[in-house]
């Protein structure tokens, strides 16, 4: 089978933290290896990138703009890109075609129609989640969802959200969960605990770190021995102008002895500090899924989260973290408090943790896309 994969506002092969490198670009980086050990895939992007081609998998750029460009900059080159992508590629040997985020869907949507070709997509982010309920990008998405053959959702949340907000037909929607790369984010037990904290993600303000600075201000005053490493890079148009507040807020509160910001990391580097943390801090505001959780609990470390969507899902109350509305719940100090100094506790959460990432594997997630292939293809 000849797979289309469509990744156009960011290089699934480019730096995470930074820009607009996330989850998503694990998941398409991912599920594109593993389906490539069947079947002939194609990844392409807008982004400026090196191309390569490993065996069944080959990666290609149209070179339409760097990184760094604002989304809604990228938005502008959607024609352009579509046109390449028609001139580049013989759209007619493909079977099926999966799109990634809303902007690569409007591609997916118009190439599926011209070529005949079924297509699949999968979300990433969603409008409904942004400030001011953004109408013309949930619009689009509604569109797009309608047009597809199928819609992946990553979490029970997720499913509701697109069938209850958007109005997808439930039998469209299909519940398949992402996975973890297991082989990098594992134990390694030649790194010692510390008193380490962390918060992974872009810098920008929908992933709330803010509230994590003034939560970490407030449980020093019943601990003061922990450091909270930031990994992340700015990111958006406001990303730059949030990282300075945040530092500054940093100094006001005299936490600069604990808080550290280490800007983006590769995913080695981040596998070796989460060996050496006691606690990953989630705090964005909205997720489709929460990758960097089931990646922390893969190598021992709980989570703790107020986000009240597909966190649910990851986390259970002194099992494997603490989720709460509200960093102020005296039963999160109080579980923090016990993981740094009861030992037996922070094992038992450890291993729970460990054994709670093993139901997500990517190899699993693959097999279920390439059903959903399969299924399209002998339609």
């Amino acid at each position: 089978m000849n797979i289309l994969q469509i990744s156009y506002h960011t290089s699934p092969y480019s730096s995470l933290g930074i820009n607009d490198g996330g989850g998503l670009n694990v998941y398409v980086e991912q599920i594109s290896k593993h389906l490539s050990s069947k079947h002939n895939v194609t990844v392409v992007t807008a982004e400026k990138a090196e191309n390569f081609k490993n065996k069944n998998l080959e990666f290609y750029s149209l070179n339409l703009f760097e990184p760094d460009l604002p989304m809604d900059d990228k938005e502008l080159h959607l024609i352009e890109f579509q046109k390449k992508l028609e001139e580049t590629f013989e759209l007619n040997n493909f079977d099926v075609i999966h799109s990634h985020y809303w902007l690569s869907g409007l591609v997916a949507k118009d190439i599926s129609s011209k070529f005949n070709i079924p297509f699949i997509f999968t979300s990433h982010s969603l409008g409904v989640f942004l400030e001011g309920y953004n109408n013309e990008r949930t619009d689009c998405e509604k569109i797009v969802m309608t047009s597809s053959h199928f819609v992946t959702a990553s979490t029970n949340y997720e499913n509701v959200l697109l069938s209850e907000s958007y109005k997808i037909d439930k039998k469209k929607i299909k519940l398949i969960k992402p996975g973890v790369y297991e082989s990098l984010y594992s134990p390694d037990p030649n790194l010692s605990k510390e008193n380490i904290f962390l918060s992974i993600g872009r810098i920008q303000k929908q992933k709330r770190q803010l509230e994590a600075i003034e939560f970490l201000s407030s449980f020093r005053e019943i601990e003061n021995d922990f450091k909270c490493y930031f990994v992340g890079g700015p990111s958006g148009t406001s990303g730059d102008d949030y990282f300075v507040e945040l530092k500054e807020i940093v100094k006001e509160l005299d936490l600069e002895s604990h808080v550290k910001f280490l800007g983006n990391l590769p995913q080695s580097k981040i596998r070796e500090l989460l060996n050496r943390s006691k606690l990953l801090i989630h705090t964005s505001e909205y997720e489709t899924f929460g990758l960097v959780a089931i990646e922390a609990h893969s190598v021992g470390v709980p989570v703790i989260s107020i986000n009240q969507g597909s966190l649910k899902e990851i986390i259970d109350n002194n099992i494997n973290g603490y989720i709460t509305e509200s960093f102020n719940d005296p039963h999160l100090n109080e579980f923090i408090l016990k993981i740094l100094n009861d030992d037996k506790f922070a094992d038992y959460i450890s291993k729970s943790a460990i054994n709670s990432a093993k139901k997500y594997d990517w190899k699993d997630t693959s097999e279920k896309l390439n059903l959903l292939y399969q299924e399209l293809k002998l339609r």
